[in-house]
């Protein structure tokens, strides 16, 4: 879930000496890739962001090599409401069941990824915002065991498409994670998220009014505290994810 209004940094095209062009789709100005930035700058890969909603002429899977696909408010079946949904998901199905695009999708991203390609998503029984623990263990982040992870969101992944496999969980959500052909892969929670987008968003109106009303007055705070506590770890989390992606995307 992103609330930030702010142009994406990302917005101009980063030509990398690696070759590989990545379009980034966000939904919002605030929704961009955060701590990634700086991964696909080290890697010296051409990112170019563009706002779903203010896509006019959608591009074409042979224009990039690589596609993202970042977090959002509205839900997947809000096609009426936001009628930019249907080619933003044609575009996911064709670029990865047709044309074979690596892909990697973060919380929208992951349930967009689902709705392309056959699965299904819907309204989540219980909301998870804040720190979360996970379970299980597959080619998306490595072995078994746990890992803490932040989530925001209220609707979740309730069956895999065709083919996908998932192997992490939470208590609350069964699907924490996908992963379907080679370089394809998407995360429920967000890894891209740093202390000072965190606090981004919670400069915006209504956002900690928001969480108090999940969780209490103290909620906000209670969140913050332990991201901060937390945030070498996620930074490690985030690493880990994306040498991971690289190294499927690139056939390594």
């Amino acid at each position: 879930m992103h609330f930030l209004a702010v142009p994406p940094k990302d917005s101009r095209a980063q030509r990398g000496r690696d070759g590989m062009r990545v379009l980034i789709i966000q939904h919002d100005h605030g929704g961009h890739a955060g701590r990634f930035r700086a991964h696909f700058d080290a890697a010296q890969i051409e990112t170019r962001a563009i706002i779903a909603p203010e896509v006019t002429d959608w591009p074409d899977p042979d224009s990039f090599d690589a596609l993202w696909v970042m977090g959002g408010v509205p839900q997947v079946w809000e096609t009426e409401a936001h009628p930019w949904l249907v080619p933003e998901i044609t575009l996911i199905r064709r670029a990865v069941l047709e044309a074979g695009k690596p892909y990697f999708g973060i919380c929208f991203g992951h349930q967009l990824l689902a709705a392309a390609c056959g699965g299904a998503v819907g309204r989540a029984e219980v909301a998870e915002v804040g720190m979360t623990r996970i379970t299980g263990g597959d080619r998306v982040l490595g072995g078994a065991g746990a890992r803490t992870v932040f989530q925001w969101h209220s609707a979740q992944v309730t069956r895999l498409p065709p083919g996908f496999e998932t192997g992490w969980a939470s208590r609350d959500c069964p699907i924490q994670t996908m992963a379907g052909p080679r370089g394809v892969r998407s995360v429920q929670f967000h890894p891209e998220v740093d202390t000072e987008t965190l606090k981004d968003w919670y400069d915006m109106p209504g956002v900690v009014d928001d969480l108090a009303g999940i969780g209490g007055a103290e909620l906000p705070g209670r969140i913050m505290a332990e991201f901060e506590r937390r945030e070498e770890t996620l930074a490690a989390l985030g690493a880990e994810l994306f040498d991971g992606w690289l190294m499927e995307a690139r056939g390594v």
